[in-house]
């Protein structure tokens, strides 16, 4: 079994799905954003910080609005050295026109068939067919430190506690 880490997994204030509902452990992806670009989560794991966001649709106002939040902070996460995956439950034409229409700076996954979202257990959680809210985040030694997955539909996990618990690992790791 792996060591414990010293430091806790953090917790949202938006109340939590079950246990059984967050994977463990990180399953590995390999993917193409709606741009082409190739990216391998193990090769990103373990370098820098990461937060993968996994959104139910790019047409709903709570993830348009918590989508334009992460890109209004966008400069920040940048200044921590973390890289963005935004997975959205929609196809790659709806994916390329939020980012279109946003500005969206980070890579962005069209998981029409839910394949990532299942693998993480976040698919179906509400009934819909499609992704429930969920926001993930390792540090730059690829621990999970924080798994912010919603217990209801309107919940979205709060950018200000990702950038939170990103920067304390990050003083931690330099301590």
């Amino acid at each position: 079994a792996p060591a414990a880490s010293p430091q806790q997994t953090a917790e949202t204030k938006v109340p939590l799905a079950p246990e059984e509902n967050v994977p463990l452990a990180p399953p590995v992806f390999s993917f193409s954003t709606i741009d082409g670009e190739e990216i391998r989560l193990e090769d990103v794991l373990g370098t820098v910080p990461v937060y993968v966001l996994f959104v139910p649709s790019v047409d709903d106002e709570l993830d348009r609005a918590q989508v334009g939040k992460v890109q209004a902070r966008y400069a920040e996460f940048e200044a921590l050295g973390a890289n963005i995956f935004v997975i959205a439950s929609d196809l790659p034409t709806k994916v390329l026109r939020l980012r279109d229409e946003l500005g969206l700076e980070f890579p962005l996954i069209a998981d029409p068939l839910n394949v990532i979202a299942s693998d993480w257990q976040v698919f179906d959680l509400f009934g819909e067919g499609k992704s429930g809210p969920a926001s993930f985040v390792f540090d730059a030694h690829g621990t999970l430190i924080a798994r912010l997955v919603a217990a209801e539909l309107d919940d979205r996990p709060s950018v200000d506690e990702v950038l939170r618990v990103i920067e304390e690992s990050l003083s931690a790791g330099a301590a």
